[in-house]
């Protein structure tokens, strides 16, 4: 069964993200951006405070914006930037949106970021970009970072093109019918009911979350619970049942188990067992690792015992008499598998002779 439920921006289907809805007071902010640069020359600069995707999408709404997220090495590097503006630049009639997405997060010395940042903005302001308009947006989630981004534009009031500009994202009223919209575009249509989280689940997680994307994540991991875990190798037992006929061949297998401790394979006796080429020439190393990852046990049942309760799975299930099932309880592996092997008089080569022994002989089992 697969599931997807992004929780990320950068998850989401490209298809999807055309739903998203627009920011309109970013978007008349870029309006307003892009008739000074226009008018004046220039570039511009926004420091955001954001929890919201919406500046991603600005090229989505204003087809004549073009939107694309800088790299570290390029607002680092000023000759980086310059060659990323230039490669960006399709034609005259496009504002370019240079976007910084949180990069103070990512770096030590954040303190020296912003006039560092602005001091190369100004240059390009009065140089190299002066004939080319461009939007460079700053997404931050500290307050305090934005100020200081906004403080480092006092030698340089034109290149700031507002003040404690803040994005919202979606009201938490609308959340559940985010993360529904999300699941069942992500999902072939199908609705989160199919799998068995309903509105009232959705309501509650939205309460207590911060943020939308927040709330997603929790619907994903409600949603976990939901599908099958990984095959796991390692709860895998290996358990050889052999049927026996009689006490000899009871002891012959015997000799490679010890059933007081669950009947565990004796590697030990199995090995002395082996002949000078068998030593040589099988993987012995190889079906040690397997012994003890499989846990291996080898069982050995009387014939006697259980045959009556072998059948044909072709064949219509019977109802087994009580007598039957009664020999199989007095089984020494019974006594383990119900936890009274304890209580149990142990004896497993006593020999038992009886018509029924005799019938499972003839079976040719042993």
């Amino acid at each position: 069964m697969n599931i997807s439920l992004p929780s990320r921006y950068e998850d989401l289907e490209e298809a999807y993200r055309g739903r998203l809805k627009p920011n309109n007071p970013l978007n008349q902010l870029i309006q307003k951006a892009v008739k000074s640069m226009s008018i004046s020359g220039g570039i511009r600069f926004l420091p955001i405070y954001c929890k919201s995707c919406a500046s991603r999408e600005i090229d989505r709404h204003l087809p004549e914006t073009h939107v694309f997220l800088l790299d570290r090495d390029e607002i680092e590097d000023g000759d980086k930037l310059l060659e990323r503006i230039h490669r960006e630049k399709r034609n005259d009639n496009v504002c370019l949106i240079g976007v910084i997405d949180q990069f103070e997060e990512q770096v030590s010395g954040k303190e020296n970021i912003p006039s560092q940042f602005i001091e190369k903005l100004s240059i390009y302001d009065r140089s190299h970009l002066k004939d080319i308009p461009t939007l460079f947006i700053w997404l931050t989630t500290n307050r305090d970072f934005q100020k200081e981004l906004e403080n480092s534009t006092s030698r340089n009031r034109r290149l700031l093109l507002e003040s404690d500009f803040e994005v919202s994202g979606p009201s938490r009223e609308s959340w559940p019918s985010i993360i529904k919209e999300t699941f069942t575009f992500h999902n072939s249509e199908k609705p989160l009911a199919d799998y068995n989280v309903v509105e009232k689940d959705l309501y509650d997680i939205c309460q207590d979350a911060l943020t939308v994307g927040e709330a997603l994540e929790s619907v994903g991991v409600l949603l976990s619970e939901r599908i099958p875990s990984l095959q796991d190798l390692s709860e895998y037992q290996v358990i050889l049942v052999w049927p026996v006929a009689d006490g000899t061949r009871m002891q012959r297998v015997l000799q490679f188990s010890r059933p007081r401790e669950g009947y565990l394979l004796n590697w030990d006796a199995w090995q002395r067992e082996l002949n000078a080429q068998d030593r040589d020439t099988l993987p012995l190393q190889e079906y040690n690792r397997t012994r003890l990852y499989f846990d291996v046990r080898i069982v050995p049942l009387r014939v006697a015992d259980i045959h009556k309760l072998c059948q044909n799975l072709d064949d219509d299930p019977e109802t087994f008499s009580k007598t039957y099932m009664q020999w199989f309880q007095n089984t020494h592996l019974y006594q383990i598998l119900s936890g009274n092997w304890d209580n149990y008089d142990y004896s497993p080569v006593k020999e038992r002779e009886s018509q029924r022994s005799e019938a499972a002989k003839t079976l040719n089992l042993g």
